[in-house]
């Protein structure tokens, strides 16, 4: 397998559901890392809501998608915060 080379982009999380990661059928891989000082959580092909879906603890939480851990998904990915304004660290391989 060649060397793919990682997209690194910082999503800005509010209270309503918003997009973290478009889907893409070639992702291999994918990071999301809280760089805020609120509790964010993102879901899978759905619409984020609070308190439901993958929990990101502030100040680094973090939840990673690979085909070793058998949780690798193609489908879009949103976000929503416990407050506006949030810093979400995505990192896609693909």
């Amino acid at each position: 397998m060649p060397f793919m080379t990682p997209t690194h982009t910082v999503v800005t999380a509010t209270t309503t559901s918003g997009a973290a990661l478009a889907a893409n059928a070639q992702r291999i891989g994918a990071l999301f890392i809280n760089d805020s000082d609120a509790v964010m959580w993102i879901k899978i092909g759905a619409t984020a809501a609070a308190n439901a879906g993958i929990r990101l603890n502030a100040s680094g939480g973090s939840y990673e998608m690979t085909d070793h851990g058998d949780n690798l998904s193609s489908a879009a990915v949103n976000v929503v915060s416990a407050t506006t304004g949030k810093k979400l660290l995505v990192t896609e391989w693909a």
